[in-house]
């Protein structure tokens, strides 16, 4: 995948990067540079806050299969730029990216970083647990439902559009409230992140479903877990393949958290 048409493509020593050239300047690369060369090396990329506008993710130099596969396809650093700017362009919200380089050495990728610029939003199961987890009024309790479905519907789209998250834990996903006070999901980390044809088998969809689901969240009960499956899967779409899908999450969520009373009956069921 070609960098997209915003950024320009530029040769800095041994790295190779890829910049929003209105932000690119002689002191941001010094700092950057700084902190990437300071980064001891470590098995997960680093995440650095530099100021208040930006992000900067460290990738340390690849160990073992990763390292040969590196010779042949771009850094995380660059795939998740361009991921990020489609998923942009596909109308869902991530952290912007401003920059991302790699550095090679002989052929061999060695250490890469990604700036992003800062988002003012929260982590999801932060804003569930602040408003969700106390004993709910109804109207309390319809904004959850609305929050549930909303999100739904979210990644449904997304995988419409042939997008599967890398990593779609909850901690991965952030809100913010637009200005009519709805919530706008932001989704985060994409080195892993792909697209695929929209034809590819849906165990790819169950990855991220088995993903979102697997950990305890503040205010989110083990009915709320399953209306968003029904949700996911809902509005006509309920063909057999969806049906097998929607079945066997909803068994592993209830094997997982709990039984819930109204179990899945029919595949006509919403």
């Amino acid at each position: 995948m070609a960098p997209p048409a915003d950024y320009e493509t530029r040769r800095d020593g041994k790295w190779k990067l890829v910049v929003r050239p209105e932000i690119w300047n002689p002191e941001l690369r010094a700092e950057i540079f700084a902190r990437v060369a300071a980064a001891p090396p470590q098995k997960h990329p680093r995440t650095l806050k530099l100021g208040d506008a930006f992000y900067l993710k460290i990738y340390s130099p690849p160990a073992g299969a990763a390292r040969v596969k590196g010779f042949f396809r771009d850094s995380k650093a660059l795939r998740a730029l361009k991921q990020s700017e489609a998923l942009a362009r596909a109308g869902f919200h991530a952290p912007p990216p401003l920059a991302a380089g790699e550095e090679r050495i002989g052929g061999a990728l060695s250490r890469s970083f990604l700036l992003t610029r800062a988002i003012a939003a929260v982590p999801l199961a932060a804003a569930l647990g602040e408003r969700f987890a106390a004993p709910l009024d109804r109207s309390a309790a319809r904004t959850k439902r609305q929050w549930i479905e909303r999100l739904a519907g979210k990644i449904r789209r997304l995988h419409e559009q042939g997008f599967v998250h890398g990593d779609l834990v909850v901690s991965n996903v952030f809100v913010a409230l637009d200005a009519a006070g709805e919530p706008m999901f932001f989704f985060m980390d994409h080195d892993r992140t792909r697209r695929y044809p929209r034809w590819l088998p849906q165990r790819l969809w169950r990855r991220n479903l088995v993903q979102l689901n697997r950990f305890l969240v503040p205010g989110i009960s083990v009915r709320d877990r399953v209306r968003f499956l029904r949700f996911y899967l809902a509005e006509g779409r309920a063909g057999e393949k969806e049906y097998r899908l929607r079945r066997w999450t909803e068994k592993e969520t209830r094997r997982r958290y709990g039984p819930t009373r109204k179990p899945l009956r029919s595949r006509r069921t919403a």
